[in-house]
């Protein structure tokens, strides 16, 4: 028998979830895992599975039922992702219930934490959440979650430019109410914002103050005219997600790789070439690239035969790399995280969900960090000791780093007439400090005088000599 977690999860009654270095396991009780399993039976369950759609499960054990389903390589959250991803995510939901509902399923629960990223493409992973369809009722009972946790919060971010970062704070989504108050008028009234939130606010505020009583619920016996309902509820709400979600748009830093005034075509070759060759001799499994930008070096780890996670600040620059990978087959997967201030834990204890830098934790032989450290040193004022102390504990082996002498003119930028308080970063201290880290196994001295260095930890075995 699996032993119980210290704390697994706990919100749905039929079962809980169970999160180990091998793989995850669902525990399912009775009567509930004999529906599951029926679906898992089906010949739509292999064919989702097959498409990396759906989760893999595996039966390995009964009374109570408990399925094994893989790992995903790197688990993210919606507070992390890109307006691109949030669509991504909401359209698999979507398109998942319109395939479940032709073969007589649906799904009773519908939030972006049913939704991991595989690479750039998501997967609906809580298999728990798919039940038989009542062929009598035509509404969607997840359809006020869907609204709350995937249209409102999106809503918010292109109509209002509530970021949905902020999300990690409503789990439960937003409710028409919170929306209504900061909409101007013209857009209370077109939709989708007229469906979700100024009619659902005007039916609120005519009910009566009295608590009315429920009416019996409606059911139909016509199948066919339930199925046609549900299936008109889910394109609606397909339509709706697409309207809300806005276009990518370009920013600062959209297209930065492109424009580099300060390296000449020499230095961008010699750097292309020197990542390409650190990642052929560290030959990466996984690899973490801060500061990804238009993904160019994600890409060449990719290449080197590595899944990568590829982070970015800037929320346009992961949308469009997101955008650009979505179907490529490359397991590259972008996120919104600024590693200066990384995504904190969250939920119940802080345990529901866990905190990017413990993620990173024993994931990555790899970190690239190229023109990064100088923005971290400058704009976030991070002491150079901090920077290698991070860098050592977010790789298990390789680091491929881009040293910005003090000289250089976008390090002058972010100085902006504070030499004096950033005099002791220098090239010396950086080598000293980064010395107690990691050996260099190469160096390159770009022409306009940036270093680029390929650096290694200590074998454990030599740490213990």
């Amino acid at each position: 028998m699996i032993a119980a977690p210290p704390l697994h999860t706990f919100r749905d009654p039929s079962g809980s979830v169970e999160l180990r270095t091998d793989a995850i396991y669902r525990t399912v009780h009775a009567p509930h895992d004999e529906e599951l399993l029926s679906f898992l039976a089906t010949p739509l369950a292999a064919t989702l599975v097959a498409q990396g759609r759906l989760v893999a499960s595996e039966q390995i054990e009964t009374s109570p039922t408990v399925l094994r389903h893989p790992r995903i390589a790197f688990p993210s959250y919606p507070w992390e992702w890109s307006p691109a991803e949030w669509l991504a995510a909401a359209e698999l939901t979507l398109n998942l219930s319109l395939d479940l509902l032709a073969e007589g399923w649906i799904l009773k629960d519908a939030t972006p934490l049913n939704v991991l990223f595989n690479g750039p493409d998501p997967i609906f992973v809580d298999v728990g959440s798919i039940a038989r369809l009542d062929t009598t009722q035509p509404i969607w009972f997840a359809y006020g979650q869907f609204i709350r946790t995937f249209l409102l919060p999106m809503l918010a971010y292109s109509r209002l430019g509530w970021p949905l970062s902020a999300t990690i704070a409503r789990r439960d989504g937003y409710e028409p109410e919170d929306l209504y108050a900061a909409l101007p008028w013209t857009a209370r009234l077109r939709q989708p914002a007229l469906s979700a939130v100024t009619l659902p606010q005007f039916l609120a505020s005519k009910k009566s103050s009295a608590a009315p009583i429920a009416p019996p619920k409606k059911k139909q016996d016509d199948p066919e005219l339930v199925q046609h309902i549900l299936r008109k509820t889910f394109t609606t709400l397909l339509g709706h997600m697409r309207r809300a979600t806005p276009a990518p748009h370009a920013s600062t830093w959209t297209g930065y790789t492109n424009a580099l005034t300060h390296y000449e075509q020499q230095d961008r070759d010699a750097k292309l070439t020197f990542v390409a060759e650190a990642l052929a001799q560290s030959s990466p499994t996984r690899v973490l690239d801060v500061g990804c930008n238009s993904g160019v070096f994600s890409n060449l780890a990719f290449e080197a035969g590595a899944e990568v996670v590829s982070i970015d600040t800037d929320q346009q620059t992961i949308d469009h790399l997101s955008i650009t990978l979505r179907n490529s087959g490359k397991k590259i997967l972008p996120l919104v995280v600024n590693l200066a201030h990384p995504t904190p834990a969250a939920g119940w204890r802080n345990q529901e969900s866990r905190s990017f830098l413990d993620r990173t934790q024993g994931t990555f032989d790899t970190v690239m960090m190229l023109a990064v450290i100088h923005h971290v040193l400058l704009r976030e004022q991070i002491p150079l000791d901090r920077i290698a102390d991070l860098c050592a504990a977010i790789t298990t082996r390789h680091l491929i780093l881009e040293w910005v002498p003090p000289t250089d003119e976008k390090f002058l930028e972010l100085v902006r007439g504070r030499e004096s308080i950033f005099a002791p970063i220098t090239e010396a201290a950086f080598r000293t400090i980064f010395a107690q880290h990691f050996s260099i196994l190469r160096e390159q001295t770009l022409q306009n005088g940036r270093i680029l260095f390929h650096f290694t930890k200590p074998e454990p075995s030599k740490l213990e000599a």
